[in-house]
């Protein structure tokens, strides 16, 4: 709000009046205006100071600057180039990150969501990854499965995953974990791994109420076993964030929301890529993750759809998402078909399984890959092999997931309205020699937002 305009103090429009003889009431009369002017102008300040708390006051005691320094570019502004629709503080958030935040996460700011709100849900994610965090506690709430923050915060959130048994599961709960060490009114950090045991996911999650939880984030490996136990934690006003491209049931309505990559893009984009590689047709092998996820089929149904009459695809095969699991699947596939042209997976670390199962079957590695996840293990496996005929590509792994969910969540704590689905564009990059990342570890991730020295922490050299 804008004070109207009024008399400045000590100063009248027809300016001193003289009636001649005695000028103490014309003083008097002055002096009461002049009281009275500044306490207009007094009313007006904090009317203004209100309406702009209101408007735009951020939780946790947060300023509206930039981190690093520098005031925020207003929302839709010239100066935000990322289409932020959301002022700067509203709903407890900014909604300007870093560019180079945003590039190493997405690839591009092509790949944020279309839809407004989703975006700005996560631009307001990524703008958190510039706050400072204490890397000790967080390396500390990453190895127990129930850490204290530290703030005193009255908040509790729990993580509830289906299997955190590989590299990209235990990034993605760093990432969560960093994510929530930027909210100083969040006191207390749950963890739980069911390791694929169905009935533990589900009494995960409803330990997790019982336990108090002001919000959830997770990954239904069971698929819609997990919706009873989602649909008991939304009764109880605990927004539930899945990821990954957990559609099942009816998110907005059994749970918060889900976020993910378009997967049925990714699929069409594998497509293309085979297709172009292979103009003579070939053999292609479709790897999955664990049994009864919902992210696998849809993208492996949109590449069947699109790919080119002459691609036969010989098998589909679950992995758990792990090396081991990789290695079985593609070695009982080459057994049968060991002239196969192509594979598309969704999981980049255990294509390093894949390499190993060829080199079992002394078979070399002349075939296209097209892979979801650019993990640092199958980058410099790649870079090892130096062989120009084996031809990946992988696209971003986004663990900034685990950071985007929580930020969902804590918007709809604030009243935000969190729309059922916040779907993030996938996009496909050709592995390269200086695709490798030699700053981080060997189980690092180059589009994870952890710093490569946390990484090195978790994982050694």
């Amino acid at each position: 709000m804008t004070p109207r305009p009024g008399p400045r103090p000590g100063h009248t429009r027809r300016g001193r009046e003289v009636h001649g003889g005695d000028d103490r009431p014309v003083l008097r009369r002055s002096r009461i205006a002049l009281v009275l002017a500044l306490l207009a102008i007094a009313l007006f300040a904090v009317a203004c100071g209100g309406d702009d708390e209101d408007a735009g006051g951020s939780a946790g005691g947060e300023t509206t600057a930039q981190e690093g320094g520098g005031e925020v570019a207003p929302a839709g502004s010239a100066e935000n180039p990322f289409g932020a629709t959301l002022a700067n503080g509203q709903y407890g958030e900014n909604y300007n990150p870093r560019k180079e935040d945003l590039e190493r996460a997405l690839y591009s700011a092509d790949a944020l969501p279309s839809d407004e709100m989703a975006k700005n849900i996560v631009l307001a994610g990524l703008a958190r990854v510039a706050k400072p965090v204490d890397q000790d506690k967080a390396l500390e709430c990453w190895k127990k499965n129930t850490c204290e923050t530290g703030t005193g915060g009255d908040i509790t959130v729990g993580l509830a995953d289906g299997f955190g048994g590989n590299v990209a599961r235990q990034i993605f709960k760093m990432e969560f974990i960093l994510q929530a060490l930027t909210y100083p009114e969040v006191g207390k950090i749950i963890y739980t791994d069911a390791n694929l045991d169905t009935q533990k996911a589900i009494s995960d999650v409803r330990s997790m109420i019982a336990q108090g939880v002001n919000l959830m984030v997770s990954y239904p490996d069971a698929g819609k076993a997990l919706l009873p136990a989602y649909k008991q934690a939304t009764q109880r006003d605990i927004p539930v964030a899945l990821w990954s491209n957990a559609n099942i049931g009816k998110p907005g309505v059994d749970y918060l929301t889900f976020s993910g990559q378009d997967i049925c893009t990714i699929g069409k984009n594998y497509a293309k890529i085979i297709n172009e590689e292979l103009p003579d047709g070939g053999k292609l092998a479709l790897l999955g993750g664990t049994p009864g996820n919902t992210q696998s089929p849809e993208w492996q149904k949109c590449e069947k759809d699109a790919l080119n009459p002459n691609i036969e695809v010989v098998a589909t095969a679950d992995t758990n998402w792990t090396r081991q699991g990789a290695l079985q699947a593609m070695s009982g596939i080459l057994s049968k078909h060991p002239d196969l042209d192509a594979f598309s997976y969704d999981y980049g670390d255990a294509t390093v399984g894949i390499i190993r199962a060829f080199k079992a079957a002394n078979k070399p590695l002349d075939v296209i890959g097209t892979v979801q996840s650019d993990d640092n293990p199958l980058l410099c496996a790649w870079k090892k092999e130096g062989n120009p005929d084996f031809k990946v590509w992988t696209g971003s792994a986004l663990f900034t997931q685990g950071r985007i969910a929580l930020t969902a969540a804590m918007m709809k704590k604030q009243g935000a309205p969190v729309p059922a689905e916040i779907i993030i564009q996938g996009q496909l990059s050709r592995v390269d020699e200086n695709s490798c990342r030699s700053d981080i570890p060997a189980n690092g991730s180059p589009t994870s937002l952890v710093p490569p020295e946390l990484q090195t922490r978790m994982f050694g050299e």
